[in-house]
């Protein structure tokens, strides 16, 4: 009896997650544990998918919104996150949210998109890394190390913007090799040939402008 209650409730939610996937659902009720195991397994996989594209959708609104101003609230963040029911993390996810919620937005695309994953790294660790502060400044590096900003100055910025997120999250001044870290983790890649190319162009490009008068 209690399988064949589980199986209805599985079918129910499996049609809810249809509606919002837009995807058909298999109507039929699982005859046995492992098949309702494995439907429930595709549920839970979809759930965190969904999950994880709608945290990073609020963040992102939140990062690109005026200062106070978001569509979203800081609680409908915190509550996707995997330290929603842990009040010490949860805390913490919610004051990294909340200066974000309360800063002008950031300027730069390819500076938000940094900001928003180290944001991101944060809201989507689980509790007992977000109240680590070596581990969750470890996540947070390794969130944006795959993010080089296009130009130095970007870079800079960037780094001043994760260097701010590790010091809410960990409460603590941001260690000076720390700092290197994220300095190193969002810089672009050192490239000899490319470096003499825009050294040469630099040049031709300044010289044409002579010749047009400007």
């Amino acid at each position: 009896m209690r399988l064949e209650d589980l199986a209805a409730r599985l079918v129910s939610v499996e049609a809810k997650l249809a509606t919002l996937t837009g995807t058909s659902v298999k109507t039929d009720n699982a005859t046995s544990i492992d098949e309702l195991d494995s439907r429930l397994s595709v549920v839970e996989s979809q759930v965190d998918y969904l999950i994880a594209g709608k945290t990073q959708e609020h963040i992102d609104a939140i990062i690109s919104a005026p200062a106070g101003d978001a569509p979203v609230e800081v609680e409908d963040v915190v509550a996707f996150s995997p330290s929603a029911n842990h009040a010490e993390a949860a805390d913490i996810v919610s004051d990294v949210v909340t200066a974000q919620f309360d800063a002008e937005p950031v300027e730069h695309f390819e500076v938000a998109e940094i900001v928003a994953a180290a944001v991101a790294a944060v809201v989507t660790a689980d509790p007992e890394v977000v109240i680590d502060p070596v581990a969750i400044t470890e996540a947070i590096v390794a969130a944006v190390a795959d993010m080089p900003a296009p130009s130095p100055e970007l870079a800079q910025q960037a780094a001043d913007a994760v260097a701010e997120i590790i010091a809410t999250v960990t409460g603590e001044e941001v260690a000076p090799e720390v700092q290197q870290q994220v300095a190193e983790a969002v810089a672009l890649p050192a490239d000899p040939e490319l470096d003499a190319i825009e050294a040469r162009l630099n040049i031709a490009e300044a010289k044409v402008d002579s010749l047009l008068g400007k």
